[in-house]
């Protein structure tokens, strides 16, 4: 009975010498101490603290002789003691749970916090993987264009070449000038397909020198950016890219600015032009599928404009 008192006694004289509930270190010393145990453990969700009597020699191995009681399961609370006899039946381990409420609280905040942080790291890892993919089947494509596609364009230009020695029946001439034309057509849409799938000069020169290539009467570009990830790099670029365009064409006569620069952790890039503007609303036309392929790596796009204030497009990504 004696035992049982001083469990008790010792418990809610922890909680009023606190006034809130003391760590689970603290608490652990208490209850060994105040039931003169060799050993005490409180295991509290995913932590376990342990406490040994500094009566015991420093030589002294783990306790053999002890008990285990589960106190609860949700969250969990296990008390363990040796030696075994010492241990208080379960309902004197009431004040224990009054005290251990406010640390389980914050156990589970941490522990949902940890997993959270976890689960992001392993979206991000899938988005990078995913993007990574895209940049290897881009290339991928690219070299098929031409090592193939173009290869053949190639064979058609020398058959036509060879039947122009064969210009016997009448029209043969107007058939082969028009032959000749599209031609030159099929192939230079093939080689400007190929170069949007990755420009040479953003594969050599990175984001800045990819944006600086496409300077021009009425495009001012400051770009000044570190080499990132390939996927970033692709992705801002065709989206500054989309935005010239954009502005040339319903904008024609107002001054384009690009500016890049990596801000912190990030990479952003900004086309804004002085043209008439337009009612943000809707699709985003062909910014559309490139805002979801920024997204896939972290990135986003925001588009600010109204009729007679102009346009600017801010786009920006994970470094």
């Amino acid at each position: 009975m004696r035992g049982r008192r001083r469990v008790r006694a010792a418990l809610t004289a922890a909680l009023l010498d606190h006034g809130v509930a003391p760590e689970l270190p603290e608490l652990v010393g208490v209850v060994g101490s105040t039931l003169r145990a060799d050993s005490c453990a409180i295991t509290l969700g995913s932590r376990t603290e342990r406490w040994l009597s500094p009566r015991l020699p420093d030589t002294a191995g783990e306790p053999q002789d002890t008990a285990r009681l589960v106190l609860q399961s949700d969250p969990l609370v296990v008390v363990e003691l040796s030696p075994s006899r010492l241990m208080p039946e379960r309902v004197l381990w009431q004040p224990l749970l009054i005290l251990v409420a406010p640390l389980a609280v914050a156990d589970g905040i941490e522990s949902s916090h940890r997993a959270g942080a976890a689960a992001a790291r392993r979206l991000a890892d899938v988005r990078w993987r995913a993007s990574t993919d895209m940049e290897h089947e881009r290339r991928r494509l690219e070299r098929d264009l031409h090592d193939g596609a173009q290869h053949h364009l190639v064979a058609l230009r020398m058959a036509i070449a060879l039947a122009e020695h064969r210009r016997d029946e009448p029209g043969a001439e107007q058939r082969l000038a028009a032959l000749r034309a599209q031609l030159d057509e099929a192939e230079r849409l093939l080689l400007a397909t190929a170069r949007g799938v990755l420009p040479r000069v953003l594969a050599a020169e990175g984001l800045g020198g990819a944006l600086r290539s496409l300077r021009e009467p009425g495009v001012v570009v400051d770009a000044e950016v570190p080499r990132v990830m390939p996927a970033v790099e692709s992705a801002l670029y065709f989206i500054a890219l989309e935005a010239i365009s954009n502005a040339l064409k319903y904008a024609p006569g107002a001054t384009v600015t690009v500016t890049a620069a990596a801000v912190g952790e990030r990479v952003r890039v900004v086309v804004a032009d002085d043209g008439p503007g337009f009612a943000v609303g809707g699709s985003a036309g062909g910014l559309a599928y490139l805002a979801e392929r920024l997204a896939a790596i972290g990135g986003e796009l925001d588009v600010v404009s109204a009729p007679g204030e102009g346009t600017v497009i801010t786009a920006s990504a994970p470094r």
